[in-house]
């Protein structure tokens, strides 16, 4: 038994396992989108990944070489289905359509013209060619595009993705989450006083990591009701949620935004935030580097896109709703620590740090 968003209970199918059959020939629709592409020029399909417990029923490439010396054609095929949730405690999809992890909210996406409309030049949602559903699965048939993105490319998808926001700021549909991040928090079944008990403390803070981590824990918000409120405090605007560099790519000149599986409402700013926070050492930057870059694109696009509000309190959106969004990190370092090279400690712990820092400002504002 599963319980869907508000408590419902609901039975789920059978899970199957990840990598299924797929199509050795992409649909038609898929053929059309594809310039010189065609059913009989020899498709190749290669997996994504491996049988983790990722929630999708897999991703493939699909790749043939066009005739005429065209170059090559590729397409990314994407499973979905309710027999393809995934068993990650947090991030496992959701049979029932009004939890925030819903499985059929990414299809949903792509249906509407909220993947197509809106967008400023030369930033945009992935492509989809064709929702095929088949074999009691939904596979959407997506764009390749090459990931994950360099720093300069991310400032250009934050700013993108504000415009966007700008554009939709009074959408109304169904099907879109709510309620993501506090519901997020709670799978991860967060315990202070565990934390704080943890062993590898003493030896995380002689190698660098920030005593005042452990009065973060000591005032960490693990409740998804205050949580909640927390983050009605701010403007409410479209949240990809999942706004991480490997999401985060570019297809010729365009940078291109794919995985819209929880996309929904959420805090202003809290996108630009979580992309500054998750990969800045993959970026090449330093923690305050990477944040700074994110803030000031993501407030530039708002200001672009006409947004008139206060942007004071898009910049404490960021901090506060990461903070709450990304306690979890904490319990993850410790888990960790004392298995980590001097150098991955060293990126680790000045991401936690530089976080504490952040949080501290704010409780002096």
């Amino acid at each position: 038994m599963n319980s869907s968003g508000q408590g419902h209970p609901v039975t789920e199918p059978p899970q199957r396992p990840r990598f299924g059959p797929v199509r050795q020939i992409p649909p038609d629709e898929v053929l059309k989108g594809l310039t010189g592409a065609a059913a009989d020029t020899g498709w190749v399909v290669d997996q994504f990944g491996d049988d983790g417990g990722y929630p999708n029923g897999g991703i493939w490439q699909v790749s043939a070489d066009r005739p005429n010396g065209a170059g090559p054609s590729s397409v990314w095929v994407k499973r979905t289905g309710a027999s393809y949730l995934g068993d990650s405690r947090v991030w496992r999809c959701r049979f029932a359509s009004d939890d925030p992890q819903w499985w059929g909210r990414e299809a949903a996406f792509y249906e509407s013209d909220l993947a197509v409309s809106g967008w400023p030049g030369g930033v945009r949602a992935a492509r989809c060619y064709a929702i095929d559903d088949h074999d009691e699965c939904r596979d959407l048939w997506l764009e390749s595009v090459d990931v994950p993105a360099p720093l300069r490319v991310c400032e250009r998808a934050a700013s993108g993705l504000a415009g966007w926001q700008v554009a939709h700021l009074d959408s109304d549909r169904s099907w879109l989450a709510e309620d993501w991040i506090p519901t997020h928090v709670s799978r991860y079944g967060l315990d202070n006083e565990r934390t704080l008990a943890h062993p590898a403390w003493p030896t995380a803070i002689d190698r660098g990591l920030d005593p005042v981590l452990r009065c973060v824990v000591e005032v960490r918000v693990t409740d998804p009701a205050e949580i909640r409120r927390q983050l009605q405090d701010f403007p409410q605007v479209l949240t990809h949620h999942d706004f991480h560099h490997a999401n985060i790519g570019t297809v010729d000149e365009e940078v291109v935004i794919i995985d819209w599986a929880f996309v929904g409402w959420g805090p202003i700013g809290h996108d630009a935030g979580h992309l500054a926070l998750d990969a800045e050492a993959d970026l090449g930057a330093s923690p305050s580097e990477a944040w700074h870059a994110m803030q000031s694109a993501y407030c530039d696009g708002l200001s672009a896109a006409g947004w008139s509000g206060d942007l004071d309190l898009v910049r404490r959106s960021m901090v506060v709703s990461n903070a709450l969004r990304l306690g979890w990190t904490i319990d993850h370092f410790l888990s960790v620590a004392e298995q980590l090279s001097d150098d991955t400690f060293a990126a680790m712990s000045a991401r936690m740090n530089f976080l504490a820092g952040l949080l501290e400002l704010e409780s002096q504002s």
